[in-house]
Order: C-alpha cells, then structure tokens, then sequence
C-alpha cells in the first residue's frame, strides 16, 4: 500500500476502536449500526487485500516449488542410478544414456526440463518395475516419484499467478478504500450529528480520530459539523 493508504488504514482502525468503545450509545440505532458494520468488514477485505498485495504469497508459493523440486530431484537421481547400474549389469547399452542423471542436470533454469527429465526416468522405472525392484526400487518408490512429478508440475505456475493476485489486490485495494470513504464522509460523519448535543464527549473524541492522518499527507476536508464545533470550542 502508499503511505498514504496506510496512513488512512491507521485511522479507520482508530475510528473502528473509538465506535467499538461507545457502542451502548448507538445501539438502538439501525442504521448506525449497520454502517459501523460495513465499515468493519471493508476494513477486513482492505487487511487481506494488503498482505495479497505484499508478496507474501508469492514468496510463499516460490518456497513451496523450491521444496518440491529438491525433492523430484532426489527421487529422481536415486531411482536413475537404481536403472543405471541395473543397466550396467545387463549390458542394456540403449537404457545406459536414458538413465544417466545427475543433481546439476535436473537443476535447469527450466522447469519443463527437470520435468522432462523426471518424467523419463518414471517411465522407464515402470517399464523395468520387475527388474529393478532387485536393486530397491519398490513400486511404492516409483509411485512416490510419480506424485513428486505432479506436485512439482501443479507448483511450477504458482509464482506467476501469485503476483498476478497481488497486482489484482492493488486495485482492489483502492477501490475498498473508495468505500470507507462513502461509509464515512457520507453516513457516520453524518449521523455523528445525532450525538453533537446529548453525547458531545463521543461526538468530539470520534472527529479527533477521523483526523488521525499522516501529517505529511494532504488532510480530509472537515465536514460541515465538524467546522462549527470548532467555531464553538
């Protein structure tokens, strides 16, 4: 978010505090009521919209396929040297090259390629299921590799699509705080009128909080009521 939009997320939490502290007084009060509510669930909605917008799952998802890979790569470098020396054995010089897989090979700056690499050690794991279960290579071990491939392979687009959800957030944000700005300066600035004469201890502490805005940033324009209370002090 801009400094500014935190900035305004701070003060919607305090004007959020101040409400919740004063709530008997506007309880018998419908609509008072239902705008303190909506204004609470868009404050949630901006929350959550931020922290798409921060990255945070993106890096979680980049975390997440990094762990996937390390491990498609191990499976798939242990089963290769079970075929390689399997193939040693029975002199199967056209299996040999297939086989012939290290950790620095599957490390590609490409993903299709450590994929395509694992997907023809799988096959030729299950072509060879009888043979090279003699050198450790259980069916379980070929199905574990199997489901490391599709995880991998579901992961490999995540990243990309976390940091399309967090340039969609941006927007989202920003039309959220569009609606704080009509729940405020349209109703509960409005209806904070009710309370200027009977509750004037509320009325003046709930302005003070609306006005807790960055001071390097450009200020609300007072309401209307607001301008006369300070006429009046």
């Amino acid at each position: 978010m801009t400094d500014k939009q935190i900035a305004k997320q701070n003060m919607l939490r305090v004007v959020l505090l101040t409400l919740d502290e004063h709530k008997p007084l506007y309880t018998g009060i419908p609509a008072f009521v239902k705008t303190v509510d909506d204004l609470k669930i868009v404050v949630k909605e901006i929350e959550k919209e931020a922290d798409l917008q921060s990255g945070l799952n993106a890096k979680g998802a980049t975390n997440e396929k990094n762990e996937a890979a390390v491990a498609l790569i191990t499976q798939t470098v242990m089963v290769a040297n079970a075929l390689s020396v399997m193939a040693s054995d029975r002199n199967d010089v056209a299996l040999l090259p297939k086989v012939k897989v290290t950790k620095s090979m599957m490390y590609s700056p490409h993903d299709t390629e450590t994929l395509r690499i694992a997907r023809r050690i799988h096959a030729e794991a299950l072509a060879h299921a009888g043979t090279v279960l003699e050198y450790g290579v259980s069916p379980e071990v070929i199905y574990t590799l199997e489901t490391s491939i599709a995880r991998y392979e579901n992961l490999i687009a995540a990243p990309r699509a976390a940091i399309t959800e967090s340039k969609q957030a941006t927007t989202n944000i920003a039309r959220l705080f569009a609606r704080t700005d009509t729940l405020l300066n349209d109703r509960l600035d409005k209806l904070m009128s009710l309370f200027k004469q009977s509750e004037p201890d509320f009325y003046a502490v709930y302005f003070n909080a609306r006005n807790i805005i960055n001071t390097s940033l450009r200020h609300r324009k007072p309401t209307d009521d607001e301008t006369i209370a300070k006429t009046e002090t």
